[in-house]
């Protein structure tokens, strides 16, 4: 592919904030009902966010914290029902990439009479929600990981049937994003060091994916070459405003890039892992990059490019870059770990064959190769 398309409007730097308050009262004068989806931690009021807080103060707000992680088809029911009868005319999302999904999923399903989590499922499945009447929202993160202010789908798992869906079209891209290093200082190191992976993987995918592009390309550079740099050294300075910065910028870059070609291989075989196993899904997706990125060398598209970004000098060392990471961060980085067994690799390598992620993996990969990796990994 040749082509690159991101609508959204990115403010950042010390006026970001002023600039996209600024940006609202221009272009939503009329909008007097603003849902405001929160991490909690009263985040919206942090001196950083005080012109968008200011503005939002002019306008009749909602606000709703949400505790979710990977939210699922009964999360998105129950805050569609508690806030619906608010008849809200902008979404304003401060928080990481559940928060946002959460958004993005309310944003498409506003406008239609859901009145059982059912008949959410056939919505979703059957990709039936209103894009012509979709919510217009703005993504304010405070994680530098998922880059889903600038991507056009929202992940919504369903626990019951085992699997996961991405509400996806794009009327839901944000319609404008901040990206502020100040909302990520107080982020604990464990979801700064997962976070950071987790753009090393979108990244990565991005690079390789069979609907990979040359700006595609430049962004998933960019921001690996951030990670491998930065990460290593936040756990020593975890305040220091430049290195959050950069990863900021990384986790930004990351969602630029992937957001024109989605995930591969590694998303796609991570999501029984999270399923069956409960492993977080960060953890699953970036401990089969090393793995993944072997298959997939034959196809790589200038694989020295890739290479100086990881700063090494053959594919077999991405591997041990994502170990020394996680052994910095104490983390561990065995499935064995984490509770897999050589018994439940069937099971999981059967379930790793999600439509749109394995299928855009530049490299055929088989049910026995999904076995071997997931044994070599144990």
């Amino acid at each position: 592919m040749s082509q690159f398309y991101n609508p959204v409007t990115v403010y950042s730097g010390i006026h970001g904030c002023r600039e996209l308050a600024e940006s609202l009262q221009d272009e939503f004068p009329h909008v007097s009902r603003v849902l405001l989806l929160t991490r909690g931690d009263r985040v919206e009021q942090d001196e950083s966010l005080r012109p968008l807080w200011s503005w939002m103060q002019q306008r009749s707000v909602l606000i709703k914290e949400l505790f979710l992680s990977n939210p699922n088809l009964d999360d998105i029911f129950s805050l569609n029902s508690e806030v619906r009868s608010f008849d809200y005319e902008l979404i304003v999302a401060i928080g990481g990439g559940s928060v946002m999904d959460a958004a993005k999923s309310i944003a498409a399903i506003q406008h239609l009479d859901i009145s059982s989590v059912e008949e959410l499922r056939s919505v979703i499945v059957d990709s039936s929600y209103a894009v012509d009447t979709v919510t217009p929202w703005i993504g304010v993160p405070t994680t530098a990981g998922t880059g889903s202010e600038v991507t056009k789908w929202a992940t919504v798992w369903d626990t019951e049937l085992s699997c996961k869906y991405s509400i996806s079209n794009n009327a839901l891209y944000a319609t404008k994003a901040l990206i502020s290093a100040e909302l990520m200082k107080s982020m604990p190191l464990r979801l700064s060091m997962s976070t950071g992976l987790d753009s090393m993987c979108h990244a990565t995918e991005a690079y390789w994916s069979v609907q990979t592009n040359p700006i595609s390309r430049i962004y998933a550079l960019a921001a690996i070459e951030r990670i491998r740099t930065y990460l290593p050294q936040l756990i020593e300075d975890s305040k220091n405003t430049e290195i959050r910065e950069q990863l900021a910028l990384a986790s930004l870059y990351s969602g630029l890039a992937f957001s024109n070609t989605r995930t591969t291989a590694c998303h796609s075989i991570s999501y029984p892992l999270s399923l069956i196993h409960g492993v977080d899904h960060v953890i699953a997706a970036s401990l089969l990059l090393g793995s993944i990125a072997r298959i997939n060398e034959p196809e790589l598209i200038e694989p020295e490019k890739l290479f100086r970004a990881y700063g090494i000098s053959q594919v077999e060392e991405i591997g041990e870059i994502v170990k020394d990471i996680y052994k910095l961060y104490q983390i561990p980085y065995r499935l064995s770990e984490y509770g897999v067994t050589e018994k439940s690799i069937p099971r999981i390598a059967e379930g790793a064959f999600t439509k749109g992620r394995m299928d855009n993996n530049p490299v055929n990969i088989t049910e026995s190769q999904v076995r071997e990796v997931l044994t070599e990994l144990l």
